[in-house]
Formats: structure tokens, sequence, C-alpha cells
């Protein structure tokens, strides 16, 4: 006799087909659900199983960025070119331009003759036109006859200064040194010219100006003619001696040609 269990009841129908089938529609469902949400991101349009996503935009290289080339540095100016200085003319003497240069110019103020002497009493400006202090400065003056060898005469004499006597200490550059001073000569030593009976004299002054600085030694001469100024001439009249002892106060005086500056 057959136990319940194992008899086939023939009004139940087996479950395990139905447990399939419910697995089958919902594995399908969920598919369907997938393509679904994949899609929405396109809605709108119509729907295309083979839809393709476009390849990416390539992006463009980029281009290195264009140096401007660089100037060449510019050199630096050259240093100007030295030029060798001259070779002294005398061994151990050194050439420069700081130096001082003396000049001389003279106001007359008056002329004196009486039976001693004739003099000269002027004013003196010496200018020192140089860049470099003129020290110890010696001054000499002298009174000649104008004569046919006056030159040679001044020649000789600024040839051979005496070199002696006081000294200014010092005339900067570009200044001036003026002095009130009196140069005289005895009556022997004066030259007489006798002219329509009268005797007169054509007195030349000369000066000289002996100086040192710190690269040498100089020498200023100068000489001038002296006369009386005319009123009438432009020309300038000697001085009369006959007349005994006198003072001449119009007295001008023109620059010679003969001088040395060293």
């Amino acid at each position: 006799m057959d136990s319940p269990s194992s008899a086939a009841d023939p009004n139940k129908l087996p479950l395990w087909p139905w447990l399939l089938a419910a697995l089958a529609l919902g594995a399908g469902g969920a598919f369907l659900f997938w393509r679904s949400r994949a899609r929405e991101g396109y809605a709108g349009g119509a729907y295309d199983d083979d839809f393709v996503a476009p390849d990416p935009v390539p992006t463009p290289a980029r281009r290195p960025a264009t140096v401007a080339p660089r100037s060449a540095p510019i050199p630096p100016p050259a240093a100007p070119a030295t030029l060798p200085l001259p070779t002294p003319s005398i061994p151990g003497t050194v050439t420069t331009r700081l130096r001082p240069r003396l000049e001389m110019e003279i106001n007359p103020l008056r002329f004196i003759v009486n039976d001693q002497q004739i003099a000269i009493e002027l004013e003196l400006q010496v200018h020192n036109a140089g860049n470099a202090p003129a020290q110890a400065v010696l001054l000499e003056a002298k009174l000649l006859n104008a004569a046919n060898d006056q030159d040679q005469q001044l020649t000789t004499l600024f040839a051979n200064p005496v070199g002696k006597g006081e000294r200014i200490v010092v005339i900067p550059p570009q200044k001036r040194v003026g002095l009130t001073t009196q140069v005289a000569v005895g009556r022997e030593h004066v030259q007489q010219f006798e002219i329509a009976g009268r005797r007169v004299s054509v007195p030349v002054l000369a000066l000289t100006a002996l100086y040192q600085w710190s690269g040498g030694q100089g020498q200023t001469s100068v000489s001038y003619l002296l006369g009386r100024i005319s009123s009438d001439s432009d020309k300038l009249a000697p001085f009369r001696l006959d007349l005994g002892p006198r003072l001449f106060r119009q007295v001008g005086a023109r620059l010679l040609p003969t001088a040395l500056r060293t």
C-alpha cells in the first residue's frame, strides 16, 4: 500500500516550471529597465541600438611660446686712445699744461725831471693768466734811451735779468696784483737830443717779471716807449730837459714789439 507522500496528486501541478518562468520574467524586466536608464540622456530622439559615441575632438597641441631673440649686448665704449706724451727736449724735465703765465700792463701817472735824474711814476698791473699759482714773483724795471740799437739793448737786457730783490710770495691763477712804483735813472745816463734848439729825451721803459711754479721757472718781459700826450697829434712827444725841474702829468706809453715770454 503506497504512502500518501509518494502518491501523485492528479489535481496538483508541479511548482518548478512556474519558478523558472518567474525568474526568466524577472531577468527580462531588469534588462529592459537597465536599457531604458542608459538611454535617458538622449530623450526626445529616436532610439538607435547602433549608436556609437563620437570620437573625442582632439585637443590642439599647444604651440611653444615664441621667444624673441635676445639682442646682442651693447659692448661698452672703447676707451679713448692714450697718446704718448712728447719727449721733453731737456732731460729730467716734465711737460705739463698746469702752469702760470704772467702778463703786465702799465698806467703812466707822471714824468719827473730834475737836476739829478729823470723818473717815471706809474701803476703796474701783474696778471696771472695761467692755471697754476705764480710763486716767488720778482719784478725788475729799467729806463733806457730810445736809439737805433734799442731792440738789441732790450734783447740783451731781457736775456740777463738781475734776479735779485724782494719777491711777491704768490699770485693765484686768474688774479691780479697792482702796485704804484717809480723807476728812475741818473741824468748822466740820459741821452739828450736837440730838436729845433730844444734839448729833449725819449725814454724807453723795460719791465721783467721772473716767477716760479712746481714745474719750473718762467719770465715775462715787455717794453714801452714813453712820451708826452699831445693835444694836437696822436703821436707821443719827447720830454724837454732844458726847462729845469719839471713835472709832466700828461704821459702816454706805447707797447713796443720787443718782448720775451718763457
